[in-house]
């Protein structure tokens, strides 16, 4: 392990960087970590899904760097290969990584329309925790939760079905509205294949959520016991 860190150490030593610093007038204490970091993207942008987080790191941080000359941001990443549809792909990642510290296998694994989808202006920072949790990663099965997700608050039609009188939960006192499900139970006779296929997407979707939910709901119970437990004590 030894050997392997001081040939890493020897590698950024080695390293020369292309870049016209004094065209800038860069600082040399800038200089000096713009250039360590360049040396990070070269030794790691070529290695495992693990190595994508210290990347997208160590652009966003020379990109802070930067914002003290104008225009050399653009002229160094270019200079060293990038597109800016690459770097704009790599700073959306690492905002995910920036708010996903315990999920970074997950962020390196998603596709580059994953990231542009989750990292949306108009979407919710909650709304991409959960989709997390649930580890969605194909591109379709995202979209579908976005929408649901954007949608949740519209009205819709609800068709009256019979309750049993002696119901536990009464409908007021329910935390899931039912009439959903019951509306498309009805309506599956005349659902077309492609409406089919595309609730049965949902419905996997939705599963997943469930599983998510029956978790913390079993950790929100296990607090309660936690506390009875010691209110029994403390008597």
């Amino acid at each position: 392990m030894r050997s392997l860190a001081a040939l890493k150490e020897k590698v950024q030593e080695d390293y020369k960087s292309k870049f016209n610093f004094d065209k800038y007038e860069i600082e040399d204490s800038d200089r000096e970590i713009i250039v360590r970091n360049e040396a990070t993207i070269f030794r790691n942008y070529r290695i495992a899904a693990d190595s994508m987080h210290k990347v997208c790191r160590a652009i966003y941080e020379n990109q802070i760097k930067f914002k003290k000359a104008e225009g050399s941001f653009m002229e160094w990443y270019t200079g060293i290969g990038f597109t800016k549809d690459k770097i704009s792909e790599l700073l959306k990642r690492n905002e995910l990584y920036m708010n996903l510290e315990d999920k970074k296998e997950w962020v390196a694994s998603l596709s580059v329309l994953a990231v542009k989808m989750l990292t949306h202006k108009t979407v919710d920072i909650n709304v991409v925790l959960d989709a997390a949790e649930l580890g969605l990663t194909d591109t379709s099965e995202i979209k579908i939760f976005l929408d649901a997700r954007k949608n949740s608050n519209n009205v819709i039609d609800i068709i009256e079905v019979e309750k049993p009188k002696n119901t536990l939960l009464q409908a007021k006192n329910r935390c899931i509205n039912y009439n959903n499900f019951e509306k498309l139970k009805k309506n599956i006779t005349t659902m077309s294949n492609e409406e089919i296929n595309q609730a049965d997407k949902e419905l996997e979707i939705l599963e997943k959520y469930l599983k998510e939910l029956r978790k913390n709901i079993s950790d929100r119970s296990k607090d309660f016991e936690n506390k009875n437990n010691l209110k029994l004590v403390s008597e």
